[in-house]
Order: structure tokens, then sequence, then C-alpha cells
């Protein structure tokens, strides 16, 4: 079937049937000759109906006011069902040379027909079900609907009550700027709707960019603005408290500080005996009472060259660390210690890891427990070893023992521990942290 081509007849049939109400549209004939102006140029003689949507689309997109918008899109659709109902046109013609798509002009058609004939809602519901290009509904048409169901074409395309046909749309102010803008764009030989489309729509987004910069400077402004009264405000508070500062009128400012006088340095002398005479007070014996306090010295070993080279004359030899001179009168005297004892303090977040491998190391060293204690046994705080090692290991031991978790080793000496002969007595706590 060839192209739709509408002309002037056409149109004049079209605005029979939609019986609109001329006296509500120019109220009461105030602006008829408007309204006619604008109907002869928006329906041209010899438009296709692809032509005719593009106006109907034109017009909806100029129009700001959403009441002529609405009347407008009111208006396309009841031409739409127009050429359904009598140029005897498929949906799917219909959808071809109007650019819109099927499922829509399908819709339009099933509203407009059950406001006529509410009582057939189940037929037209199903025979302008379109859900795809493959639909058999495509190909329905005015004429096959009459030869289903045998009914009349409707009368009138718009009924008494409705709204449309009787809006006041010539009394809005945008109209007549509409009008003479849509004539000037019609009778242009450049006219090209997708041109006006696309440039309708860049002045869209032109204007949603104007609106986010417009924003983002006040917010600007408003950010500046609260900063620099936050630093007035600083000042004024600044200000306030320096009027209320102490002010020293009296204060002599001329008074000038005198310079450090230059004295002979006098020596004073004091022999030991005068030092062991300032223990012999009460307050002090207590603190210095030799029986509370063993002959030992402890120190703490940073490299293994301090421990002894050998073993077996460690404890007949002094440490360096050892005093020089035997002290009376409850001195802590290190230099005669006779038996060096180590201890090794270590601290793990895994106590029990580190007492797994420690013992590990007391097996493979050949380590013994010192009286009753157990190697390994669990303490408040911590873990706790009491063991001997033999001399020949014990460096071997220590080394590996100290890679297990960070420790530090101590040396001490004491008279009062004995070690078994060719051992060495070691203590370790390794503390939970």
């Amino acid at each position: 079937m060839n192209e739709l081509i509408l002309n002037q007849q056409d149109f004049s049939e079209f605005r029979v049937w939609l019986n609109l109400n001329l006296d509500g549209l120019t109220w009461q004939g105030r602006f008829k000759k408007e309204f006619e102006s604008f109907w002869d140029s928006f329906f041209e003689n010899e438009l296709s109906l692809k032509k005719i949507m593009e106006r109907f689309d034109y017009a909806y997109s100029q129009v700001k006011i959403g009441s002529l918008s609405s009347w407008f899109l009111w208006l396309r659709d009841k031409f739409i069902s127009y050429v359904f109902i009598f140029k005897n046109r498929t949906i799917e013609q219909i959808a071809d040379e109007s650019g819109i798509p099927a499922s829509v002009i399908a819709t339009i058609l099933r509203n407009f027909l059950l406001e006529e004939y509410p009582h057939l809602d189940p037929y037209f519901s199903d025979i302008f079900q379109v859900g795809n290009i493959l639909s058999p509904n495509l190909k329905m048409s005015f004429s096959t609907v009459v030869k289903d169901i045998n009914i009349n074409a409707p009368a009138m395309g718009s009924r008494e009550d409705e709204i449309m046909p009787s809006m006041e749309v010539t009394l809005f102010d945008e109209w007549s700027l509409f009008v003479k803008k849509m004539k000037a764009d019609f009778r242009s030989n450049q006219f090209d709707f997708s041109k006006i489309k696309e440039r309708t729509s860049f002045v869209k987004q032109l204007k949603i960019i104007q609106d986010i910069t417009i924003l983002l400077l006040v917010f600007t402004i408003a950010i500046y603005s609260v900063k620099q009264l936050n630093i007035w405000y600083e000042r004024y508070l600044a200000n306030k408290v320096s009027i209320y500062e102490p002010q020293f009128n009296w204060l002599n400012k001329s008074l000038v500080f005198k310079g450090q006088e230059k004295k002979s340095t006098k020596e004073f002398k004091l022999n030991f005996n005068e030092i062991k005479d300032i223990t012999k007070g009460e307050k002090l014996t207590e603190f210095f009472d030799p029986e509370k306090y063993e002959e030992e010295t402890e120190v703490t070993l940073t490299s293994f060259e301090n421990i002894p080279k050998d073993f077996a004359e460690a404890d007949k030899e002094p440490s360096q660390y050892e005093g020089d001179a035997e002290s009376p009168n409850g001195y802590r005297e290190t230099r005669n210690g006779t038996t060096k004892i180590y201890r090794l303090m270590m601290t793990s977040t895994n106590t029990y890891s580190a007492r797994d491998k420690i013992n590990l190391l007391v097996n493979k060293y050949k380590g013994e427990p010192v009286g009753d204690s157990k190697p390994g046994m669990d303490v408040p705080g911590g873990i706790y070893y009491n063991i001997y090692v033999p001399r020949k290991d014990f460096k071997d031991f220590m080394t590996e023992t100290m890679k297990v978790e960070q420790s530090k080793l101590f040396e001490s000496n004491t008279s009062n521990v004995k070690n078994v002969a060719g051992k060495t007595r070691v203590f370790i706590m390794v503390k939970s942290i």
C-alpha cells in the first residue's frame, strides 16, 4: 500500500469528527482568528503521516506549560485513532509511517475504543496486545474489528464529558508566542525537525549545566563567607581577650639584672672514713643491712662476646663487670662471686608456641630441671624455666633460644647458688604480652 498523504478534506473531516468546542477553545470566540490561523498552519495540505507526527512532536517539545503539552498529546492520539478508523490502516502501517512504536500505537487505539465500547474490554485487550514485531496483531485494522464484532465507527472522536475539546488554550500567553514561532519554522525552507529536536535537547543540557554552575558558585561563596566570618570572629575574640589582660603599670621596667659575679672555686675533700660515717645514721641502717643483701652482681649481656669462653674456669675468674675492692658495712661486693648464673627474659604474644620451641631446644641440648621444677611450668604472667644446661653446649643453646622471641640475657654472680659440675644454671621467663 502506498504512503498515506492527507489533504485539506481529511483534516476538515478530522476536525468535524473531533467535535471541538470552539467557544471554549477561543474564550467565547474572542481568539477564534488566532486558533484558525494555528489550525491552517499546522494542518497544511498534502502532508504525510510522518510529517504530521513530527509536527505534534515539535509542538510538544516547544511548549513549556503542562496544560498545552497535554492538549497536543491528546490531539495526536485522536488523530492516530482517526487514521486507524477512517483510513483503513493496520497497526503495523501506522507505526511504520508515523515512526511511533507499534506497542504505543496499539495502546492508544485500545484506550480510545474502550472509552466508546467499555463492555468489549476482553476483546480489545486481546487484539491490541502487541509484544514484539512478530505479533499477529500487527495486521489488525478497523475493518477486521468490524467483521469480528460488527460495530460501527464512533460518530464523534470526543465525548461530551471530556475537558480537552473545550480547554481554553488560546488564553495562555505562551500560545501566541508558540504559534508565531511555529509559523516561522514551518515556512522556512531549511525546516528540519530532527535538527530542532537536537537544538532543543542542547538547550536543555545547557540549562542543566547553567543551573549546576550557579549552584556550585553559590556553594563556593557560602563556604568562603563562612570561612571569612570565622576569621573575623577569631580576631574579635582575640581583641576582647586582650582588653582584660593584666596591666602591670606599676612594674618598674628600668630594673636591670646584675651580672654574675666571678668567685674562686673552692675544693671540698671527703675521705673514705667520712663516707663510712654517713651510713651510721639510724635512718640509713635499714637500707644498708648486710644481712638483707647477698653478695651478687647482675649485668645485661648485649653480646655473646661477654660470655666467658672457658666455662670450666668461669667461677674462678672475676667478671669484667665486677667491683675492684671489698666493701664492708653491707655494700654489695661482686668481686669474689664464685658462681655464674644466667637469666633470659623473653616476651611473646603466644607463650604456648614459644614454650614448644624452647622445649625442643631443652631436649636437644639435654637440659635438666633444677630440683622439682618442671621446665615450662605456668606461672602468673607467663611461663618459667629453671634448668641446668651442659657448659659445652650452653652458648649454642642460648644462641638458638634467643631467636625464639624478643629477649634479653642477664648474667649474675652469686655466692649463694652453686652450679653442678660441668653445667650452667639458666632461668628463662617467657612473659605474655
